[in-house]
């Protein structure tokens, strides 16, 4: 069996190393300075080498974004398998999710904002891959909630895909205000994000949608009524 002792091994094992080091000197330069006003000079500075030398490491300074949001990619459906994993019931793993959730926002605050807000410097193929992550993960947090209702412990009318918007829109913006320095550690404010969204999802009435029939009929009796008028006045 061939093993990872040579040479070639370790000059690779140190390029593997040097790349963690490119990637988060990236997210602090990103986040501190704004992606549209970072340059990769600036995040070469910050690692300690050339500006060329970086090139050895990624294509582009979007090559250095997109990685950096595979990796939280990577990272967020990671946690969500091990939550599946772990054999709870609907409403304990959305309360695990809420929580772990946010505090992987609360532990990664640069990561995380990083994320959502400048996902639109993306273009062609990575800015569909980075979307259809997105897409992918409010699915699964939608599916999460139907399991909630299949439990019985969430009103059949309860809207799924709402509440998952609303779910992932309160937790995306703990990087915004959070702050490390205040009273309360992060695990506090995510088990309390966690309980009220247990308490939004079991609790709140659901509201039945308004049937597509309804909104037709009222558009057929509007273009009668201006028929008729047409008819009248002519």
């Amino acid at each position: 069996m061939a093993t990872d002792s040579g040479p070639d091994s370790a000059v690779s094992g140190r390029r593997r190393n040097r790349q963690d080091e490119v990637l988060q000197a990236a997210i602090e330069v990103f986040h501190r300075k704004g992606y549209a006003t970072a340059s990769i000079q600036d995040v070469a500075d910050s690692v300690g080498v050339l500006k060329g030398s970086l090139y050895h490491y990624i294509d582009s300074k979007e090559d250095l974004l997109a990685r950096i949001f595979e990796g939280s990619d990577e990272q967020s459906f990671a946690m969500m398998g091990a939550i599946e994993d772990r054999g709870l019931t609907a409403v304990e793993r959305l309360e695990a999710f809420s929580r772990d959730w946010s505090l992987w926002h609360l532990s990664n605050v640069e990561r995380a904002s990083l994320y959502f807000n400048e996902w639109r410097h993306l273009t062609g193929e990575r800015l569909q891959k980075v979307l259809k992550k997105r897409h992918d993960y409010e699915a699964a947090v939608v599916r999460m909630i139907n399991d909630v209702k299949a439990e019985g412990k969430a009103d059949p009318d309860f809207d799924a895909r709402y509440a998952a918007f609303f779910i992932l829109s309160a937790i995306n913006v703990l990087s915004s205000w959070y702050n490390p320095a205040g009273q309360d550690p992060p695990e506090h404010i995510a088990q309390v994000y966690a309980d009220m969204i247990v308490g939004m999802v079991c609790h709140s009435h659901g509201r039945k949608r308004p049937r597509k029939a309804t909104r037709t009929v009222k558009a057929a009796k509007a273009t009668k009524g201006a028929k008729a008028k047409k008819k009248t006045t002519a």
